[in-house]
């Protein structure tokens, strides 16, 4: 049996065309995709408003779901480090997380089966 894996990235937004590329070559089809905002270790901006001076230090950030089964959670984290690392503060979070299982709506299929596509009739 295939463990179920549930990878969790938040990033910033501008390199995500070439992340869902990589994705793709090594397997990944699926995804979700939520805009977020956040803050950390990157440094705000400092905005002038109404002639007094206020720190911004909530950043534009993306989400990405996927969950994984027959694709190695190593691949999906090599893909992470070459495509979204610049190795400044703000590149962002990876956290994984095992999932216990998965129920596809549609047809009621469970585990690695309800993350297959269904086949072309």
């Amino acid at each position: 049996m295939n463990t179920l894996t549930k990878i969790e990235i938040i990033t910033r937004p501008n390199r995500f065309e070439i992340f869902q590329k990589e994705l793709a070559k090594i397997g990944v089809s699926g995804l979700t995709v939520t805009k977020a905002l956040g803050t950390g270790l990157e440094k705000g901006l400092i905005e002038l408003y109404r002639g007094t001076k206020k720190e911004n230090n909530i950043h534009e950030r993306m989400k990405i779901e996927i969950v994984v089964s027959t694709v190695p959670v190593e691949d999906v984290l090599r893909v992470v480090k070459e495509t979204l690392r610049t190795g400044e503060p703000g590149d962002g979070k990876v956290f994984i997380y095992p999932l216990t299982e998965v129920v596809k709506i549609s047809t009621g299929e469970t585990g690695v089966a309800a993350l297959q596509d269904a086949p072309v009739q």
